[in-house]
């Protein structure tokens, strides 16, 4: 998992050498280094930033009344020389607090926690996910289950959706490119200007044809590349 963080110091010999420190680890990407905190909000507006490392005792703003101003903080760890402020930054949900001159295994410990709260994040995104798709049928509103869903064939103002268990597909009006545009790339993919497949029911791929459990569909040229990808 790469980790996007910026570094906040007064003091620039500490940025530098937590800089130097961070390239030991292939999974941590440092993105911007600031002397003091006031830039950092108009930046953390225009870049997505997963952790802030930053110092507490600065001259024109402490790290810990930095971040408690911030609106939906990224991870932060505390860096200082200072023992006072550690209750201070716990309070803040700070991921660690880090005493200088840091060590490496504590700078290790500290991204590990980390990793661990980012992968959690994920997993608690993906699970508030919602996994189905509502189409109208004949006048009436149908909930479908997305791994319900083998494949989709556009038919102009039209689409066929095709359904495990079921002989006769359901009929909604929507083109293509609207349906598509309804589902999580992460289950379905493009496959030609007239099919959309579910990625979990591909059971063969050859570059101009894919075979689903009971089907076998055509691959457009343009399309062949991103299914290689993903398989």
């Amino acid at each position: 998992m790469n980790i996007k963080c910026i570094l906040i110091d007064d003091e620039p010999f500490a940025l530098n050498i937590l800089e130097d420190d961070l390239l030991d680890f292939d999974n941590v990407e440092v993105i911007e280094k600031f002397n003091s905190p006031v830039d950092v909000p108009d930046f953390l507006q225009k870049q997505d930033v997963d952790l802030i490392f930053s110092d507490i005792q600065m001259p024109e703003m402490l790290g810990t009344q930095f971040v408690r101003n911030l609106e939906n903080p990224p991870l932060v760890i505390f860096t200082t020389a200072y023992h006072q402020y550690a209750v201070e930054g716990f309070e803040l949900n700070a991921v660690d607090y880090l005493m200088k001159p840091i060590r490496k295994e504590r700078l290790a410990a500290a991204l590990k926690k980390v990793e661990d709260q980012l992968r959690l994040r994920e997993k608690l995104k993906e699970d508030s996910e919602e996994h189905y798709l509502v189409i109208n049928v004949e006048y009436q509103k149908v909930k479908l289950l997305f791994e319900e869903i083998v494949y989709i064939e556009g038919l102009k103002d039209y689409v066929k959706i095709y359904l495990v268990n079921r002989v006769h597909p359901l009929l909604t009006r929507s083109n293509l490119r609207g349906m598509e545009a309804k589902l999580p790339e992460k289950y379905f993919a493009r496959i030609h200007n007239s099919y959309i497949i579910n990625k979990q029911k591909i059971v063969a791929f050859h570059h101009s044809k894919v075979s689903l459990s009971s089907i076998e569909l055509p691959v457009g040229k343009m399309y062949a590349d991103k299914i290689s990808a993903f398989l």
